[in-house]
């Protein structure tokens, strides 16, 4: 590694847990020259901590599993490798009567179809890796598809409970490669089973302070307006506070908005505009008598149920000074704000909830991602031809699937690619 004042300067755009992780294993190959810019007035991105009542929740990321390696090296790297409660979950009809996740009749069916399943995802090793490059044909299709090709009807509904939950889309429109980047089989049996899931006690949005704490170069409320790439090489960031000259920029901010900041040619123009988003929303909401789990409602991951209520989540396990409970909706564009909380808090009711009152919501632009048609016209690998370009490189959500074990997992894999 070169001498400080000889190192390249990095501006690192964006502190969400791409840009935060971009930064720290840049650090741990030995450069120091790093500036990271958020625009917003605190870091995290969609790692939304709050604080009610002396207790922690989450409005945006939810949960770690025990697959998560490079979420819990960087736990220990800063020092919080406290756990969480152990989540207790069941499954629940609308009316609020506990019921099996699959019906009685379908298990021997869904008994063989899972036996069947090691075997068959051990063909699509290549998800393992970062990033969406090479995928073979049949990933490219609606998850549905996939299933269907593969004999696996009951397991679909299975994958659904633990896919659309959180925000991804449905499985009938969802592309194979995303839901199996996500749900490999290992992940897939963390939530079947009572694992002990991470949950961070201090809340996820601290783990990403400590890493960005740790670049000696931090703006906040510093919203990048321009990039101008410089003929000798170099990127000027424009900002609505200062402006600066690297030698190299990580973006890792929506890439949608890519456009606003920096002169594209039209075909990268249109193939950003391929980038799809799902509308997602957390409420919390002070509850008293719900049943002691935290609940999925299988009937309402449907499309057609946009709008109402998928599930609930308890983070603590006592009760005393804590009825926050946060609630996953699906947003349905045809409903009115005042709908929406209507429908919830009548699910609310019928589970068994007294005293319901909204404490707050976040409402969320999802999961970019592209459609069956774009994978298999290779979006991902135009998208690649950009890295570099410029001296401009790029992670984030998009690039391997929005959870914070695969967005660290990226920014390892590119700082590793390129720096």
């Amino acid at each position: 590694m070169q001498t400080k004042e000889h190192q390249p300067a990095i501006g690192i755009i964006g502190s969400g847990m791409s840009g935060a992780a971009a930064a720290h294993y840049l650090r741990k190959k030995g450069y120091t020259r790093l500036t990271l810019l958020e625009k917003e007035d605190s870091v995290g991105g969609k790692c939304h901590s709050i604080t009610y009542r002396g207790r922690t929740y989450e409005m945006g990321a939810l949960i770690g599993l025990p697959t998560s390696r490079y979420t819990m090296e960087l736990m220990k790297d800063y020092g919080l490798e406290d756990k969480g409660p152990l989540l207790e979950r069941g499954f629940f009809d609308r009316e609020g009567r506990k019921i099996s996740q699959i019906p009685v009749t379908h298990v021997p069916e869904f008994v063989k179809e899972f036996k069947d399943l090691p075997a068959l995802l051990e063909r699509y090793r290549k998800l393992q890796e970062p990033g969406f490059l090479g995928l073979p044909p049949d990933l490219c299709q609606p998850f549905d598809q996939w299933c269907a090709d593969n004999g696996l009807s009951v397991t679909q509904e299975v994958f659904r409970h633990y896919y659309s939950t959180f925000g991804f889309g449905s499985v009938e429109q969802i592309p194979a490669a995303y839901v199996l980047k996500f749900l490999s089989y290992e992940n897939l049996l963390s939530f079947i089973e009572i694992t002990h899931m991470i949950t961070w006690p201090s809340g996820v949005r601290e783990l990403i302070r400590r890493m960005a704490e740790r670049v000696e170069d931090l703006h906040l409320t510093c919203g990048v307006t321009r990039m101008v790439p410089l003929p000798e090489g170099g990127v000027r960031v424009e900002t609505d506070q200062e402006h600066f000259v690297f030698d190299r920029v990580i973006y890792t901010a929506p890439m949608h908005r890519l456009s606003e900041v920096l002169v594209l040619p039209e075909e990268d123009q249109e193939l950003l505009r391929l980038i799809r988003h799902e509308h997602f929303r957390v409420y919390a909401y002070s509850v008293k008598n719900l049943p002691p789990h935290s609940g999925y409602l299988p009937e309402n991951l449907d499309p057609e149920r946009k709008g109402e209520m998928m599930a609930w989540y308890f983070r603590w396990k006592s009760r005393e000074d804590n009825d926050l409970v946060t609630i996953y909706v699906m947003e349905d564009e045809s409903r009115s704000e005042a709908e929406m909380r209507e429908g919830i808090e009548e699910t609310l009711r019928r589970l068994g909830g007294t005293e319901v009152r909204l404490f707050m919501m976040k409402r969320w632009q999802h999961f970019p991602h592209v459609d069956a048609e774009a994978l298999q016209a290779g979006f991902y690998e135009r998208l690649d031809r950009l890295q570099g370009r410029d001296d401009i490189y790029y992670a984030g959500e998009l690039f391997n699937f929005p959870t914070l074990e695969k967005c660290a997992a990226y920014s390892k894999h590119l700082v590793d690619r390129f720096f």
